[in-house]
């Protein structure tokens, strides 16, 4: 990959939802994520660095799967893939 000038930024991002399960659990945490983010802005492979199980992991993935960003940039201000890591925290009220 080349040289990044400018990172990938999130553009719509809306938060996964608990899982019944989770949330009779009462499981809170936080699910780590890395995402090659493609040229065209959507995430294009997704890998589970760190998971909390009871379906939240599954949860983020699809999240992130729905995700649209701003593509990292190189010096010719060409939008290029790069991985990020992204973390989705899953917190009761």
């Amino acid at each position: 990959y080349a040289n990044v000038v400018s990172q990938a930024a999130c553009l719509r991002c809306p938060e996964p939802p608990y899982t019944d399960e989770a949330r009779k659990a009462k499981l809170q945490g936080n699910v780590t994520l890395r995402v090659l983010i493609g040229a065209d802005g959507r995430a294009a492979r997704i890998q589970l660095v760190k998971g909390l199980g009871l379906g939240l992991d599954e949860q983020a993935l699809q999240a992130v799967r729905s995700w649209r960003f701003v593509p990292a940039r190189d010096a010719r201000r060409q939008p290029i893939p790069t991985w990020v890591t992204i973390e989705t925290r899953f917190q009761l009220f």
